[in-house]
């Protein structure tokens, strides 16, 4: 059996960029790590604060004050969601190419995400009811809040059914604002003016993060007003990706693995606290220095262009919307077991069982749900297949 071919998460364009999912596999881990920790922090019994004296945050030198950065995946994810959406109407208004229509834009987004993350919402909300006793009532609107991505502007909160989808509402208002965004960018002709206009966004964009951070306006936090820093990211590098085309390909040099690693610090580095103005700014230029270096770096590409790696990358939003849940539900089986020899030996018994196991679900979850809507022709096959049984038993 070919693993790679089975595994390998499938594009309805002639190409596909391993890069990508490689960076997805970073955003993915790091995003699991941090998620593993705090599952396994709750176990034992600690607060946050007090995991952080225990362990110690103070500097880049603890390995604490890494983990507890490890979050910013997220942000990378939305780059790559700016980068990959981006392509196709860069390609129409700056290249002459196929015009996007928006019909089939919104129909893709829907068709292609919304099964996967309505039945995980539908299960796990089954799973409070059932198995954790959480009131049914109680939680519906909570349900029907995330059924339309609306749950943190609503509550000001994370959905308690699965709290990690914050970030995909976060998501769908790109999704809504960006042909929008596209169409009003190109109506100046100026290269210079068209600059001005993205530049102008993102200025806003961090002055909102910092105004909402601040005053405490948790139902804005989570917008696309505080976060389009991030996602600009993404299409700013879909804009130089499509001017300098092929040396993305070629001509490959260490001196890019070295912006990687200097990239991958100062990301770390400058994460937190996010509303200040000056580390949204080195974070998202770090962001951008981490894909040059995916595609232009040389032990950087070999690493993330390696099938191991970017499956796992192609496999992420189905390990999005399950891995929560499953740490919180495997650590209350595994929390016990510990070494004595401190936490960071704990911890690292609970990653060798745990992140094996969330992978094994996500990767059932992908193949059964997640890539069969990867095919855009998936509903009019499938209505087809309906009403063919249906003619069958007729007959």
């Amino acid at each position: 059996m070919n693993f790679i071919k089975l595994f390998r998460r499938s594009t309805n364009t002639t190409s596909f960029l391993p890069e990508i999912d490689g960076l997805r596999f970073f955003a993915i881990f790091t995003v699991l790590v941090y998620h593993m920790n705090t599952a396994y922090i709750k176990q034992i019994g600690l607060t946050l604060e007090e995991w952080k004296e225990l362990v110690s945050v103070a500097s880049f030198s603890d390995t604490g004050w890494w983990i507890i950065r490890l979050d910013v995946g997220v942000k990378v994810f939305f780059a790559i969601s700016g980068f990959i959406l981006a392509l196709p109407f860069l390609k129409q208004y700056v290249s002459g190419g196929k015009q996007v229509q928006i019909k089939d834009y919104f129909i893709r987004r829907l068709t292609r995400l919304e099964p996967p993350f309505v039945i995980s919402l539908i299960g796990f909300y089954f799973v409070h009811v059932f198995l954790l006793q959480a009131d049914g009532i109680e939680l519906i609107p909570h349900f029907f809040a995330g059924l339309i991505y609306g749950h943190v502007f609503i509550f000001g909160e994370g959905n308690p059914i699965n709290p990690v989808t914050w970030s995909l509402e976060t998501e769908a208002q790109f999704y809504i604002v960006l042909p929008l965004l596209f169409w009003i960018l190109f109506q100046f002709k100026k290269l210079f003016l068209q600059i001005i206009f993205i530049l102008l966004l993102i200025v806003i964009s961090i002055m909102s993060k910092s105004y909402f951070f601040y005053q405490g306006l948790h139902h804005l936090e989570s917008s696309i007003f505080a976060y389009f820093t991030n996602f600009a990211s993404g299409i700013l590098f879909a804009w130089v990706y499509l001017k300098l085309g092929d040396i993305f390909f070629k001509n490959r040099n260490f001196v890019y693995d070295l912006l990687g690693l200097l990239s991958v610090f100062l990301m770390f580095y400058f994460y937190k606290p996010q509303a200040y103005w000056l580390n949204n700014i080195i974070l998202n230029l770090s962001i951008l220095g981490l894909f040059f270096s995916v595609f232009k770096g040389t032990l950087t590409n070999w690493f993330y262009t390696r099938p191991f790696i970017f499956i796992i990358g192609g496999m992420c939003y189905s390990i999005y919307l399950l891995h929560f849940a499953f740490f919180h539900l495997i650590v209350k089986f595994t929390g016990s077991m510990q070494s004595g020899q401190g936490y960071w030996q704990d911890f690292m018994i609970q990653s060798i069982i745990m992140l094996p196991l969330v992978l094994v679900v996500s990767s059932i979850y992908y193949l059964l749900i997640e890539k069969p809507c990867m095919n855009k022709d998936w509903p009019s096959n499938f209505y087809k297949t309906i009403f063919s049984g249906i003619s069958t038993l007729r007959k």
